[in-house]
């Protein structure tokens, strides 16, 4: 999926040219010269650090899922015309639906159909979305024993394991219980940290208020997969 995903990125960059090129990077992504691409994304930066696809590109470079986020959202929301608009949408797409938020995720695929009717990235994005509503407002037994956790908190999702693993030391080291998991999304795996073990919502708020003052991490309290 990952290498279908870069051969529809490459198509796409030779359909264009009002853009800088970014296809070289690209390639060097795919075949995994990483450093590569950052060297070239340095030299396309100087030479327009606003051309659209020049954002694509830093934000497929960027491992922190919520800063590539905002990275595929400049290019989305200022150039819906550019080269790249529709795979950042599709990006978009996968992070709310590797997070979670379902709902939000069903938005932007219908974005992506009505929008970008003959993307290639629409086949892709074309799955089976859970009813996030009726996950979230499950009625618990009332045998249930008090003790049992029933939520936990999603502090960020990471393209790179290290990056994940780095946030969940931080937690640990403050005494906090630290989990990851891992979702396959589009052909990319992003590894989920999730803090703590809560009984109910309002035990979660604390902790939620710690990750925005001392991390700026805008957590989300979901239910624990029991």
């Amino acid at each position: 999926m990952k290498k279908i995903f870069f051969l529809f990125l490459l198509f796409v960059s030779k359909t264009f040219s009002q853009e800088i090129d970014i296809t070289d990077a690209l390639k060097q992504i795919e075949f995994g010269n990483i450093q590569n691409a950052k060297r070239t994304l340095q030299e396309l930066s100087a030479q327009n650090s606003s051309d659209p696809s020049v954002i694509f590109l830093d934000a497929v470079l960027t491992t922190n899922g919520s800063e590539a986020f905002k990275k595929y959202s400049i290019v989305y929301e200022k150039y819906p015309k550019s080269n790249y608009a529709d795979a950042s949408l599709y990006r978009i797409f996968s992070y709310h639906y590797a997070m979670g938020l379902y709902k939000k995720a069903e938005t932007y695929l219908s974005k992506l159909k009505t929008e970008y009717p003959n993307s290639p990235y629409i086949k892709s994005a074309d799955r089976n979305i859970p009813d996030e509503t009726i996950a979230e407002n499950v009625s618990e037994p009332q045998t249930k024993p008090a003790e049992k956790f029933n939520y936990t908190i999603q502090a960020g999702a990471f393209l790179n394991a290290d990056n994940a693993k780095k946030l969940c030391e931080q937690f640990k080291a403050d005494g906090y219980t630290c989990e990851i998991t891992t979702k396959e999304i589009g052909g990319s795996i992003l590894n989920v940290v999730n803090i703590g073990k809560f009984a109910n919502e309002e035990e979660t708020k604390s902790v939620l208020d710690y990750l925005s003052d001392k991390y700026k991490i805008n957590g989300r309290t979901v239910l624990l997969n029991n």
